[in-house]
C-alpha cells in the first residue's frame, strides 16, 4: 500500500502541474521573498500592540534575528521556545547564518504559519515578561476565519469544561480585516510524541465528552452534512487503490445507508502537537478549526496520531459511544465514516503537495488512515 500510495502522489502531481494551458485560471502568483514577509509581520505585531490593551504597547527600536519564519530577539525567554520549530530552538549562534532586523514591537518572537502564502500574514507572537501569546490570521476564501473560530470555541468550551483551554484575554480586528486572539500564555512542552498524547487520551476524552454533552448533541444524515457526492468520492479513493476492496465496499454501504450522523462541538485538529503539558494538567491550545462537527472527528484525530492504537479504539467507541442519533449509526460506524471523509481528500491533498518537502509525510498518514479504517470496520456489527 505505502508503495502504491506514494506512486499515486507523483501521478497526480504531474498530472496537476502539467495540465495548465491558455484560457485557465493563471496559477497563483509567486509568493514575496522572505524579508517582506518579515517586514509585514512586524509592522502587523505593532499596529495591534497600538490598539489592544491587553499586550504590552510597543517599544523603543530593538535588534531581532530572523531565520526562515521566526524572528525573535537575541536572548529569547526559554519558555517561548516552544512557539519555534524544534530546529531552531536554542541560542542562535553567528554560524546558524541568521539575518538582523530592527523594529518597535514589544513581542519577544513572531512565527509565520508554516503555509503563510497569502496575501495577508498569519502568524503567532509571544510576550515572555507579559506571559501572551497573540495569534494573527486573515479571513479566508471562504469567509472563514481560525482567529473567528478560536473566539466561538471559548464561549463554548469556557461553559462546559474551562480546563481544556488557555485563558482568552482579548481579540479584534485591524482595518484591513486581520483578526487577532490575545491568551495566557501556557507554560508547558506539547504532547509532541504519540505515546505521551496517549497517556492523556482519557482525560481528553471525558472533558471533550462534557462539552458534547453541555454544548448538545444532534444528528444529520450523511447526504446533508458531506453532500449527495460523497459516494462518488469515495469511489475515487477505491479507484486509487487506497483502501483494499472489501473495505471500500463497507464504507460504499454505510456512505449509500444515508442515516444520521451525531454532531457537536469539536476541537477540530486534536494532534500530539496542539495538547501541551503543564503544572497545571494538560491544555488544548490552537483551536483555529473548531466548530460544529460529528463527534467522532475528534476521536478519528486522536486514533490516528495516538500510540496503541489498538487499546485506544475500545476507550474511544466506550466514551463517545453511548446513545446514537434518531435513525444513527453506531460509534464504529461513525468513526468509520469520519476516517473515510479524511481519506477522500487525499487524491487531490497529494496533487497539491507534489514535489513539497511533506508530500511524503501525508502519504504515509494516508497508509495509516486506511489500515485504521480497517480496524474500525472490525467492530461494526
Amino acid at each position: 500500500m505505502r508503495n502504491r500510495t506514494s506512486a499515486l502522489v507523483k501521478r497526480l502531481g504531474k498530472r496537476v502541474i502539467g495540465d495548465w494551458r491558455p484560457g485557465r485560471a493563471a496559477p497563483p502568483p509567486a509568493p514575496r521573498s522572505r524579508a517582506d514577509r518579515v517586514a509585514e509581520a512586524l509592522d502587523v505585531v505593532r499596529r495591534i500592540e497600538e490598539v489592544e490593551p491587553t499586550l504590552p504597547a510597543p517599544t523603543d527600536l530593538a535588534t531581532f534575528h530572523t531565520i526562515d519564519r521566526v524572528v525573535r530577539r537575541p536572548l529569547l525567554d526559554p519558555a517561548l521556545m516552544t512557539m519555534m520549530p524544534k530546529s531552531l530552538r536554542g541560542t542562535w549562534a553567528e554560524d546558524r547564518g541568521f539575518e538582523q532586523t530592527s523594529a518597535a514591537i514589544a513581542a519577544d518572537v513572531i512565527v509565520l504559519a508554516k503555509f503563510d502564502l497569502g496575501e495577508q500574514v498569519k502568524l503567532r507572537a509571544g510576550y515572555g515578561q507579559a506571559r501572551r501569546s497573540l495569534a494573527v490570521q486573515p479571513v479566508g476564501p471562504d469567509g472563514i476565519c481560525g482567529v473567528t473560530n478560536s473566539v466561538r470555541a471559548h464561549e463554548v468550551v469556557s461553559r462546559y469544561a474551562p480546563e481544556l483551554m488557555p485563558t482568552m484575554l482579548g481579540h479584534g480586528e485591524l482595518d484591513d480585516g486581520l483578526r487577532y486572539l490575545v491568551e495566557e500564555w501556557v507554560h508547558g512542552e506539547p504532547l509532541m510524541t504519540s505515546e505521551r498524547l496517549a497517556e492523556h487520551a482519557t482525560w481528553l476524552l471525558e472533558g471533550l465528552g462534557r462539552v458534547h454533552e453541555g454544548y448538545g448533541v444532534s444528528g444529520r444524515p450523511v447526504t446533508e452534512l458531506w453532500g449527495v457526492g460523497f459516494g462518488d468520492q469515495w469511489q475515487r479513493v477505491r479507484e486509487a487503490d487506497l483502501v483494499p476492496d472489501h473495505v471500500g465496499a463497507a464504507v460504499a454501504e454505510l456512505i449509500a445507508a444515508d442515516r444520521r450522523v451525531r454532531m457537536s462541538w469539536a476541537h477540530g485538529d486534536l494532534v500530539a502537537s496542539n495538547v501541551m503539558s503543564t503544572p497545571d494538567g494538560p491544555k488544548v491550545i490552537d483551536w483555529e478549526h473548531a466548530g460544529e462537527r460529528p463527534v467522532m472527528h475528534d476521536a478519528a484525530k486522536l486514533h490516528l496520531f495516538a500510540a496503541d492504537k489498538h487499546r485506544l479504539l475500545p476507550l474511544l467507541l466506550a466514551e463517545w459511544g453511548h446513545q446514537p442519533a434518531h435513525d444513527g449509526y453506531t460509534a464504529a460506524e461513525e468513526l468509520a465514516l469520519v476516517h473515510a471523509k479524511f481519506l477522500v481528500r487525499a487524491p487531490v491533498r497529494m496533487a497539491e503537495l507534489a514535489g513539497h518537502r511533506r508530500s511524503g509525510v501525508y502519504a504515509s498518514q494516508v497508509t495509516t488512515q486506511a489500515g485504521l479504517l480497517e480496524d474500525v470496520l472490525e467492530n461494526v456489527g
